[in-house]
């Protein structure tokens, strides 16, 4: 890179946020509330689309525009696997490309940050800030308790209302199979089976950028830059002095009194590592001058490692089997009510326990009246999604809270060489058990009434897989990702963690970092609303400071 000295200069700044993700977009906006502070959001992407607003529509479109394309490396935890880590490069983050599905966690989740240490990240100081964020649609299927859940902050969130038979089918067959129905798993009680839980209005995707941050943008004092790539932060004295950017074409520098990292877990430490922050052994060899020793940076990787289950079904499902009039009525039934494949085709979740002695679930389920296969091969992720041609259903099942840990390592100092992502996703045998566990789970399921009838083949795993030994291979070759990584500028009391609980660089005066990075631990299901809630604490408590 040329010397920072000759690159644009855009001026001095409060604040400046670097990603306009689910987190760094609550932030931003946060902190341009004060109106005698100037902000400027950075992101690496361009704005968002239209077509990235109906979840369905990703299915038939191209949209590796708006994502990295990451690949991490052959994992020698399941034979050597390599996975598409799809993360968003957009305005939205990857909130913009994600399944919408809207999980605070459990209240454990939290309390359990707060016993390591984590003060101000308990259940009780983090449950508010959700109920903040909220704005509950009704009705739900059930009435939910809105002492609880929030009913007018800037985020909504839906209940799938017109399911398909099958959705009921599932639900009502995991009644059978002993698993209760939770009426909010967002509320009360996460543990048991219920309708899935969306941030969309009529079917329409609405992240943190759609409804926190572009009003934001009409302030005076709130600047968005798209298409700029931060490549490194200058460390001078204890702090970030300026902030080196390609800007479509153009290296320019920003010079800021404090700095907020929103990249996620995979771009946050590589721009920390890039910069000099980091393992001065991995960093030396690369011709990178450390500037602090920050050993856990990359490491702690985190990923709820996920099975795709697959059955063939007796009835039309949402698999575009029937003709152009089954695809002109899933059309018909987005536009007009805001239901069907083309808006939600997930329609169930559950949270459920893999053996009776777990003290809380263990294992989430998503299940949708869809079925598709993804190529394992290193392809554009879009055009390696395979709709099955025949009627058919999935139901997807992850490890809520896994043991295993990976890591991101830079390979170059060149910022536009992707990052190693080394997952390690089954490298603690626990994880594998539980997931052979789940299939099983799933089985009893499956096999009770009405959902039995509606099955005429188990596509995968198929029924022959049934001593323990055939299940634990099929976990080594077939799991995936939720694309869900975290923890890897993780937050602790430690010296060796990267971040205080009050998310500020250990060794910098003015560095700050609010996304998954810093979770310590993973939550139990998908962490979209927990990276809105970290924004908004953040923001929070920064404006106020």
């Amino acid at each position: 890179m040329s010397d920072f000295h000759s690159a644009q200069d855009t001026g001095h700044w409060d604040y400046i946020v670097v990603g306009a993700g689910s987190a760094g977009s609550v932030v931003a906006a946060r902190l341009s509330e004060n109106p005698g502070t100037r902000v400027l959001l950075l992101e690496s992407g361009p704005p968002d689309s239209l077509l990235l607003k109906a979840f369905g529509l990703g299915y038939y479109f191209d949209l590796s525009r708006y994502e990295w394309g990451y690949w991490s490396e052959p994992d020698l935890t399941r034979n050597g696997r390599s996975d598409h880590w799809r993360r968003g490069r957009v305005v939205g983050g990857t909130g913009s490309i994600n399944g919408m599905n809207y999980v605070r966690g459990t209240r454990s989740d939290y309390d359990r940050w707060a016993a390591m240490g984590n003060i101000g990240w308990s259940a009780d100081d983090v449950m508010p800030l959700f109920r903040a964020l909220e704005r509950v649609e009704l009705p739900f299927e059930h009435h939910p308790d809105t002492t609880i859940r929030g009913t007018t902050g800037p985020v909504p969130v839906r209940e799938v209302r017109q399911c398909h038979p099958l959705t009921g089918a599932f639900l009502a067959s995991a009644e059978a199979a002993g698993y209760a129905r939770t009426p909010d798993y967002n509320g009360t009680r996460q543990e048991g089976v219920g309708r899935g839980q969306f941030n969309q209005i009529r079917g329409f995707r609405r992240t943190s950028a759609d409804v926190i941050l572009k009003p934001a943008l009409r302030r005076k004092n709130l600047e968005l830059f798209t298409c700029a790539h931060v490549q490194k932060l200058i460390i001078k004295d204890g702090k970030v002095s300026d902030i080196i950017f390609d800007r479509a074409g153009t290296l320019c520098r920003a010079r800021p009194q404090r700095v907020v990292l929103c990249g996620g877990a995979i771009n946050t430490p590589q721009i920390l590592m890039l910069s000099g922050i980091g393992d001065p052994k991995d960093l030396v060899p690369l011709g990178i001058e450390p500037k602090l020793e920050r050993r856990r940076v990359g490491k702690n990787l985190m990923e709820h490692p996920l099975i795709r289950t697959a059955f063939r079904a007796s009835l039309p499902t949402y698999n575009p089997t029937e003709g152009l009039l089954q695809k002109v009525g899933f059309l018909a039934k987005f536009l007009f009510s805001g239901q069907g494949p083309i808006a939600t085709p997930a329609e169930a979740q559950a949270f459920l326990r893999s053996r009776p002695e777990e003290p809380e679930p263990d294992v989430q389920i998503h299940f949708a009246p869809l079925a598709a296969v993804f190529a394992k091969e290193r392809t554009n992720f879009y055009k390696g999604v395979t709709i099955l041609p025949y009627p058919s259903f999935s139901i997807h099942i992850n490890k809520s809270h896994p043991k295993s840990r990976g890591t991101v390592r830079l390979t170059s100092a060149d910022p536009h060489i992707a990052p190693q992502i080394h997952p390690n996703l089954l490298g603690d045998v626990e994880d594998v058990e539980t997931l052979v566990r789940s299939i099983l789970l799933l089985r009893r399921i499956v096999s009770e009434k009405p959902l039995a009838d509606m099955i005429t083949e188990h596509v995968d795993p198929q029924l022959g897989l049934v001593t323990h030994d055939e299940l634990v291979d099929y976990v080594r070759n077939t799991t995936s990702l939720a694309y869900h990584p975290a923890g890897t500028c993780s937050m602790g009391t430690s010296d060796d963690d990267v971040v205080t609980p009050g998310l500020k660089m250990r060794g910098l005066d003015n560095l700050w970092i609010a996304d998954a990075s810093v979770m310590p631990d993973l939550i139990s299901g998908n962490i979209n609303a927990a990276c809105m809630m970290i924004g908004e604490k953040i923001g929070r408590q920064l404006r106020d400071s």
